[in-house]
């Protein structure tokens, strides 16, 4: 019988050292994640949507699978969502990522782009980023993202019965967009809290309004 009851706590051991290491490899391997993710977040427009990276953002995409909301724009403007677009090309290569933000007074489409320079562009044609890199000025060419907002923004009004869209181009704060000529209002990230608070489609939407807009253009809804 004492035999029994120590094979008994001996295997209880085992599996609680067991759980204690499945545990452990869980938040390292949640840990590591967060950290890799940091990188690009930092550089990105989110730091200028979400609270913070870890608990705003990271933990609700990760372990919630949905980062729809946010807490600085739930100050900023009460209720809302928020919707993720990644435009490809035909080859599958990222084109132009677009955030829409849909709350009472209406929806924006924010064209975001992260990048370093002195961007050169237009309406019409490839936009071109040069900057100094060993000492020797290099030139890329980049996608133009009025582009495919401009295409987004057509998608949008079609799904949504022609209900009207404001949109931006939001560019990296270290960017130089003096020579960026656009129909669309171009933005600094340092500037999307005031453009987002002047936002109005000149229509309102309640709650329910807002989630089905939501649902509509491809979010899951989760309480």
């Amino acid at each position: 019988m004492i035999l029994f009851e120590q094979g008994e706590l001996s295997s209880s051991s085992k599996m609680n050292t067991l759980i204690y290491i499945i545990v452990f490899f869980a938040i390292l391997l949640f840990s590591i994640r967060a950290a890799l993710g940091y990188r690009s977040y930092k550089r990105s427009i989110y730091p200028h949507i979400y609270d913070n990276y870890l608990f705003d953002y990271f933990y609700k995409l990760n372990v919630f699978r949905d980062a729809s909301r946010s807490g600085y724009l739930k100050r900023l403007l009460g209720y809302h969502r928020l919707v993720y677009a990644n435009l490809t090309n035909k080859e599958g290569k990222l084109c132009a990522q677009i955030l829409t933000l849909i709350h009472s007074k209406g929806i924006l489409s924010i064209a975001h782009l992260h990048s370093n320079g002195s961007i050169h562009g237009s309406d019409q044609g490839n936009w071109y980023v040069k900057r100094i890199e060993e000492n020797k000025e290099k030139k890329f060419k980049i996608e133009n993202p009025g582009v495919y907002l401009k295409e987004y923004i057509s998608h949008l009004t079609k799904t949504l019965s022609d209900r009207k869209v404001q949109s931006i181009i939001a560019i990296n704060d270290e960017c130089d967009i003096s020579d960026v000529h656009s129909s669309f209002r171009i933005c600094k990230f340092s500037e999307l809290e005031s453009v987002i608070r002047e936002a109005d489609c000149g229509y309102g939407l309640n709650d329910s309004e807002i989630d089905e807009i939501y649902t509509k253009l491809g979010g899951k809804l989760s309480r």
